[in-house]
């Protein structure tokens, strides 16, 4: 259907084309014949005349007062030969003129109908190759969320069917016990992060305010606090001075969670995570590093795609693939733009550019 329609787009603009094309032709060959019209006029006065004067001999006394009413575009002048009429030349050129502009006025006219049509053709194809990429965009949507909802629930359902089996020693329970809580946490992720992808249509942060990002940042470790006990996890923040910025503090703080989830649920236990937020001119530097596996540079773009997950060494990296798509989007909104380190070998460092708030300091 959606290829149907472009093809009817396309005839649609050619057809545009074509009719404004021909419409300028048509108005300046119309001109043309005009003027062409009055230089024949011209010149059929002046045979005319020329008849007169020789059907009766009593005009060539005085032929310019006599004849001037009906021929005034005519010049009679007296020769030792007889009478010469010509077309008076500033006639000519006034004509000529005329034809000249009312040209340029067709033309102009023409080429701004054109640019209409082109204008308006090209808000027609780019409002259908938006419609398409919407649908395209929200297939792929569906299809990876269905997927990555079935890979935890097939394997709930598969280690629940194996906790029914006689004769499971107690280690092997408590092991899949362990990764069915893995499964159903990593479905409260997917969940919550699909929830947060859909917030820019149905959810409004309101507007924008100075934000101390030190504040908010020491609110974000303190809240994760139980999760970096939990996952053997060392977490340190340093900062300069005071750090101010421009924004909304739900999206600066759901940015820096994931980063800090991020690092800890793709990496071997335990992980060394350091916070550095720091002042560079106009912008505020928040780093995110960790001592982990890291990520291979050709990953480097690929990471913050929607749905893309993967391990540094092949592994499944065990995340819904929307985290880091998430951190760069709300970045992004922020007025910011974030960056991974490529020029170390071990672990991964993220670098967030916030612009900094006139009346901050750092």
């Amino acid at each position: 259907m959606n290829k149907n329609r472009g093809v009817i787009y396309i005839v649609l603009v050619a057809l545009q084309l074509t009719m404004g094309v021909w419409w300028i032709y048509f108005l300046t060959t119309e001109t043309d014949a005009h003027a062409q019209f009055e230089r024949q006029k011209f010149a059929n006065d002046r045979l005319h005349a020329l008849f007169l004067l020789q059907a009766k001999p009593s005009i060539n006394v005085n032929p310019g007062s006599i004849m001037s009413q009906s021929f005034p575009h005519l010049i009679f002048t007296r020769t030792p030969s007889g009478v010469k009429v010509v077309v008076d030349p500033a006639i000519l050129q006034a004509t000529e003129e005329k034809a000249r502009s009312t040209r340029k006025m067709f033309l102009y006219e023409g080429f701004f109908f054109l640019c209409l049509l082109v204008a308006g053709s090209t808000i027609l194809i780019l409002s259908w190759r938006s419609e398409a990429r919407f649908v395209q965009a929200r297939e792929l949507f569906l299809a990876g969320a269905t997927h990555e909802f079935k890979t935890p629930l097939a394997s709930l359902r598969l280690y629940t069917e194996t906790l029914r089996r006689e004769g499971l020693r107690g280690s092997d329970k408590a092991r899949i016990q362990h990764r069915m809580v893995e499964d159903i946490q990593r479905l409260e992720n997917l969940v919550d992060e699909i929830l947060a992808m859909s917030a820019d249509d149905t959810f409004s942060p309101g507007p924008r305010v100075v934000m101390d990002l030190v504040k908010l940042s020491q609110g974000v470790i303190q809240d994760l606090h139980g999760v970096f006990e939990d996952n053997g996890a060392k977490i340190s923040f340093q900062f300069e001075n005071s750090h101010l910025s421009l924004g909304h503090e739900v999206v600066y703080t759901l940015a820096l969670r994931n980063l800090l989830v991020n690092s800890i649920r793709h990496n071997d236990y335990p992980v060394n995570i350091e916070v550095l937020l720091v002042r560079r001119g106009n912008w505020h530097l928040l780093t995110v590093r960790d001592d982990g596996r890291g990520i291979p540079k050709r990953l480097h773009d690929k990471v913050f795609d929607c749905f893309y997950s993967g391990d540094t060494d092949g592994r499944p990296g065990g995340g819904t693939g929307v985290g880091l798509y998430l951190v760069r989007r709300n970045v992004t909104n922020l007025g910011g733009k974030i960056t991974i380190d490529d020029s170390q070998d071990k672990g991964c460092t993220f670098y967030v550019m916030l612009p900094a708030h006139q009346g901050g300091t750092g």
